[in-house]
């Protein structure tokens, strides 16, 4: 895992509307990291803030700064919307 691999996926995530959707459609997180793994994209929830913060300072105007800080208000989201593991009982 790497902040470099955060980067990429921020950068490939504001493009790649299909790794969105695949990622909206994860069931569980360990679906969602897969999804992560098979694009060599993991990172950790520390790499990905220093990731955000590393692109955000990077933006040339206020519209992709916007974005950048959409994309990860999207990202935050999707962590708490989709349970770590499905409940057994």
């Amino acid at each position: 895992m790497t902040i470099a691999n955060a980067i990429t996926f921020i950068k490939t995530g504001l493009v790649d509307h299909s790794l969105r959707n695949r990622l909206n459609e994860a069931e569980t997180a360990s679906r969602r990291n897969r999804i992560l793994a098979e694009k060599s994209l993991q990172f950790s929830p520390g790499e990905f803030s220093e990731a955000f913060t590393s692109t955000l300072v990077q933006c040339q105007s206020q519209d992709e700064a916007m974005q950048v800080k959409e994309f990860k208000l999207w990202w935050d989201l999707l962590q708490i919307s989709i349970p770590a593991e499905p409940q057994n009982n």
